[in-house]
């Protein structure tokens, strides 16, 4: 599968990532239910963020675009700077999946340089408790194989 040909980040290139991700329904069946509201914050060079939600809703999956994360209400923000994500989405891009070095994972488990936000302790938990499911959307960016097909 190419690329996303949308600019990212952008509303178009997570409405594709998303898309791609629910392409088949079995895969994300096999993925298992969630109830999840996921801000994705891509904070720019100049500092500025941009926040993008998506919605986990048993084993549907929604891209709401840009959002107000007071109107949102998302359960976690995973929070980072454009060049780590630009080349998280790189890597998936080149490999087909993240590598080692660039799953949501092993880029938040340790705080940098992504940081996992959240109200409450339940809502830090989710990210952790879905991250299969995270990473299966987010490799749907270059994925050559089904989501959720595996490595």
């Amino acid at each position: 599968m190419a690329p996303i040909e949308f600019a990212f980040p952008s509303d178009r290139w997570f409405a594709e990532l998303v898309r791609r991700a629910t392409e088949d329904r079995a895969a994300i069946e096999r993925l298992g239910i969630a109830d999840f509201r996921l801000g994705v914050e891509i904070v720019g060079e100049d500092g500025s963020p941009e926040l993008f939600g998506i919605v986990l809703d048993g084993y549907d999956i929604q891209s709401l675009g840009h959002v107000d994360e007071a109107g949102f209400v998302p359960d976690v923000v995973l929070t980072g700077p454009i060049a780590a994500w630009q080349e998280m989405v790189d890597s998936i891009e080149a490999n087909g999946v993240a590598d080692i070095a660039h799953t949501l994972n092993s880029l938040s488990i340790a705080g940098v340089p992504f940081e996992v936000r959240a109200d409450d302790a339940m809502g830090h938990d989710k990210v952790f408790r879905y991250m299969g499911t995270l990473q299966a959307i987010f490799d749907a960016a270059g994925a050559p194989t089904p989501v959720g097909a595996g490595r």
